[in-house]
């Protein structure tokens, strides 16, 4: 490993187009812009999460605007919270589903394409990371995501990961006018010193406390070449585990990488990572390499995905977070209830009396507030009694206060842009100006899903050709652009051949995009391959037969509503554009759905009549079918693939259950001619659903008794609340799928 290392710092870079220098001034910039707004952001989070007044009263964050005291009253009125809850539930829907229309050159199995990344995109991991990522861009200029997949082997699907990158991680070009000119992509972060020195080979390096960009009182002052300067000397004796280094991972798109091992071919773009903060090491990257991933014609692909709801004018990667416009209104809300808080406590019963009007015990009960209390003066007292004690009258708040109020939430109201049956209020307005309010909030609103809409079809996209570097590798690399001998060649890469000396030989792409350069080495048997369990069922999964010039490659099963579709890579490696339909919403939305479900009842049967015919009329009522149950998210049973299959089924067994063969005694029996036992009235199981769910349990181990599978789920089914039971059964009963999970 060192020799490598060497070798990158060894290496000439004046002839680059993205030199070392150039990156190092690229990082510095971004530092700086990050540091001048980290106080900016820490506010934005402190309102996020009921945490204001704590963040206006640390030390670093006081200022003359909002000095407080301890006898003070602080209400926080936390808007941005259920803004930003209500922005997201609109705009990134769980029954959001991927499309995948088909290559135009006529490869590649689109509807195979859209399973796996629907199936990818349902896994709770992924929809978190998703909010996640959203969530981050709403709060701040914007965030990121970054694809690659685990090495090994097991369910190549699963080893498909998606992080979220906040937004001071990312490093863009933003000096650009053009996303399209963008020269670079870059991460920067902390990784443990010791998983650092162990895969570039290093050694030595200067440790640090991983750093929290937003914490209170931090400065921000993690920039590169800095690290030690800017943090105290590390403990000798201090853990491996608070020991890090800064690193920059950066998406160099404009140069090229020769393969070392293949001179003369040529890939476009290039990753490169550096280690900050150690001298000398810090000038010139610790690893270059190919990019993980590339387009299916060979361009560079960027595993780094920003997310950018707004940009300044002129320049794109300059993002402007959606936030900064409720923030004025949401402080002012704090600090006028805080004030009106302070005005109501002083607007309590106080008195003024003479000093030695009463004595010590006397004022002790007064300010207690005894109920039927009698204070005693003395006799000589010459005074009237009205003069003893006198009540002090404050002065109201004024009426300007809750007018200005108001003028701060129409504000707030207006920048928020989302309407008010999208936020679930119902109002007394007529439909034409709900109408009216919905459609100019939905402008911007739009905007953002279809900034949304293009972010995630590029994380797709990303993740489609991890998916197939997954199947291809069968546990013999490390994984992604973690290797430092990846092949770019196996994971759809096109060589630049334009950049190949004269005389050297080269392979032909073929026609997938994916140049086959190399054959996996042989692999382990059968028997040591991992399962791969599916969410609906268990399924062994083995490598593709390799043929010659192939690299050999795991196929993936995915269960399909009742049939397991085989997806392999040539289903996957296409250049497919990735659109999304979108179903649920807003609760108002939701309310208008359910009525619109109720109105699909005769329309759909109608047209599920219509789609019996063979003719254009039926298959344009089928494809309307489908349409339908996919935008309304109609349940499975209704959608016409599956009607096909139940009817099928039916069709075949004439709609009774196939009669058992008679058993060898019974037939025996029957052969002596002796007089055969009537045989018990079978159970009728549609009765089932009708008993208690103990006494339903207890029937359905007798009725299948042999079978294993039912057995064990009804061991799980008792463990269960008696309501989770009876739905259960209801299922299974309805279904008659014996592989139903509990």
């Amino acid at each position: 490993m060192a020799e490598e290392y060497e070798k990158y710092q060894d290496r000439d870079y004046s002839g680059d187009q993205l030199p070392p220098k150039f990156v190092h001034e690229q990082l510095r910039a971004h530092d700086k812009s990050m540091r001048d707004k980290r106080n900016q952001w820490a506010l934005t989070k402190a309102c996020y999460t009921t945490n204001y007044w704590n963040h206006v009263r640390s030390r670093n964050n006081v200022g003359k605007h909002h000095q407080t005291r301890d006898n003070e009253i602080n209400v926080e009125v936390n808007r941005l919270f259920g803004i930003i809850t209500a922005y997201l539930s609109s705009l990134y829907p769980r029954a959001q589903r991927a499309l995948a229309m088909p290559d135009p050159n006529g490869v590649g199995d689109s509807t195979k394409t859209e399973l796996a990344l629907n199936r990818f995109m349902e896994s709770s991991r992924i929809h978190h990371r998703i909010m996640t990522a959203l969530r981050q861009g709403l709060l701040y200029p914007g965030s990121g995501g970054k694809v690659g997949y685990y090495a090994g082997r097991g369910n190549p699907l699963d080893r498909v990961w998606m992080r979220v990158i906040p937004w001071w991680e990312m490093v863009l070009d933003s000096d650009v006018g053009d996303a399209e000119d963008e020269r670079f992509r870059g991460h920067v972060y902390y990784r443990p010193k010791k998983e650092v020195e162990e895969e570039y080979g290093l050694t030595g390096l200067a440790g640090t406390e991983r750093d929290d960009f937003l914490r209170p009182g931090h400065t921000g002052k993690g920039e590169s070449n800095s690290t030690r300067r800017n943090y105290p000397k590390q403990d000798k004796a201090q853990s491996d585990n608070s020991n890090f280094v800064r690193v920059l991972e950066i998406c160099n798109l404009k140069d090229t990488y020769e393969d070392s091992e293949n001179p003369g071919i040529m890939y476009d773009g290039r990753l490169e990572i550096y280690v900050l903060g150690q001298g000398k090491k810090s000038q010139k990257p610790v690893y270059v390499g190919p990019l993980p991933f590339a387009e299916v014609d060979g361009r560079p692909l960027a595993h780094i995905i920003p997310l950018i709801f707004n940009h300044e004018p002129e320049y794109p990667l300059r993002g402007m977070a959606h936030a900064d416009r409720l923030l004025p209104q949401i402080q002012e809300l704090n600090s006028y209830r805080s004030f009106m808080a302070m005005a109501t406590r002083k607007d309590t019963r106080q008195f003024v009396t003479r000093k030695g009007t009463f004595g010590a015990d006397e004022m002790t009960d007064l300010t207690e507030g005894h109920d039927g209390l009698i204070l005693q003066l003395e006799q000589d007292y010459d005074r009237p009694l009205s003069d003893a004690i006198m009540a002090l009258g404050n002065t109201p708040i004024s009426s300007n206060i809750d007018q200005y109020m108001a003028y701060v939430e129409n504000d707030l109201d207006r920048n928020v842009n989302l309407s008010p049956s999208a936020r679930g209020i119902v109002t007394k307005a007529t439909a034409f100006e709900v109408q009216a309010v919905q459609q100019y909030t939905e402008s911007e609103f739009g905007m953002h899903a279809s900034i949304k809409d293009e972010w995630l079809s590029t994380i797709l996209k990303v993740t489609l050709r991890a998916l197939i570097s997954s199947m291809q590798d069968l546990g013999d690399s490390s994984g992604a652009f973690e290797n430092e001998s990846v092949d770019l060649a196996e994971v759809g890469a096109i060589v630049n051949q334009q950049e190949q000396p004269q005389g050297e030989q080269v392979d032909e792409p073929s026609a997938d995009g994916a140049e086959q350069v190399a054959v996996a080495e042989e692999q382990e048997s059968d028997a040591e391959q991992q399962p791969y369990v599916d969410e609906e069922s268990i399924e062994q999964f083995q490598p593709d037969a390799q043929e010659p010039g192939k690299i050999e490659a795991q196929s993936l099963k995915l269960r399909d509503r009742r049939e397991f579709v085989d997806i392999t890579v040539e289903d996957l490696d296409a250049d497919f554009v990735i659109t999304f339909i979108e179903g649920g919403g807003a609760p108002m939305e939701e309310a208008v759905q359910q009525q619109n479900l109720l109105g699909l009842l005769e329309p759909y049967t109608a047209l599920w009549a219509a789609a019996q015919d063979s003719g254009p009329q039926g298959f344009m009522a089928r494809a309307y079918m489908k349409t339908v149950a996919e935008k309304f998210n109609l349940p499975k049973d209704l959608h016409p693939d599956e009607l096909d299959a139940k009817f099928a089924e039916e069709a075949e067994t004439g709609g009774q259950e196939a009669q058992p063969e008679p058993e060898a005694e019974d037939q025996q029996v029957l052969e002596e001619g002796a007089q055969p036992q009537e045989p018990q009235a079978a159970p009728d199981i549609s009765d089932l659903a009708e008993l208690p769910p103990d006494q339903a349990i207890a029937a359905m181990r007798d009725i299948f008794a042999e079978d294993p599978q039912m057995q064990q789920i009804l061991d799980q089914l008792e463990t269960l609340p008696p309501e989770q039971q009876s739905q259960m059964i209801s299922q299974i009963l309805t279904t008659g799928d014996q592989g139903a999970t509990v």
